[in-house]
């Protein structure tokens, strides 16, 4: 019997050792950056409220995040956030910021979204996360949806 499961645990070492040499990607695994909305100002700031869900059992810590948005296919602009913020386990943590715009055609598309209410946007983030002291790492997401464009 023991020559039948040795064969077997040592296969079984070897794909654990795999899984730990893997891409350490699996850790930010399910974390997601939703758009809840964008405000056009009359001094031609730009605002945007965003969120990250985090659907995992354990918090996180995000160190820092670059999100470039896109509505309905166009760039309109840059989100930079180097303020740290927590990610309760099962929970979402939310911030509005400026949108730095990306030129005439984002505000173009940013005016068109506004007087339509609503648009369809992508988002493509950059989010370090701080694991301990110094350690962090650093992916990308990305998303879509539709959010509500509004202006003051």
């Amino acid at each position: 019997m023991k020559k039948f499961l040795t064969p077997f645990f040592l296969v079984s070492l070897l794909a654990m050792l795999g899984t730990g040499c893997s891409s350490s990607n699996t850790i930010t695994a399910g974390l997601k950056v939703e758009l809840t909305g964008i405000t056009r100002a009359g001094d031609g700031t730009t605002r945007a409220d965003w969120r990250v869900v985090n659907p995992n059992v354990v918090s996180y810590l995000l160190a820092q995040s670059t999100h470039r948005v896109y509505l309905d296919g166009t760039l309109v602009g840059t989100i930079t956030d180097k303020d740290a913020m927590a990610l309760p386990a099962h929970n979402h943590s939310a911030r509005s910021t400026t949108l730095s715009s990306d030129g005439a055609a984002a505000e173009r598309a940013l005016a068109t979204a506004a007087l339509a209410g609503s648009a369809a946007y992508r988002v493509e983030s950059s989010v370090t996360i701080r694991l301990y002291g110094d350690s962090t790492e650093r992916t990308s997401l990305s998303s879509t949806g539709t959010v509500p464009v509004t202006s003051k």
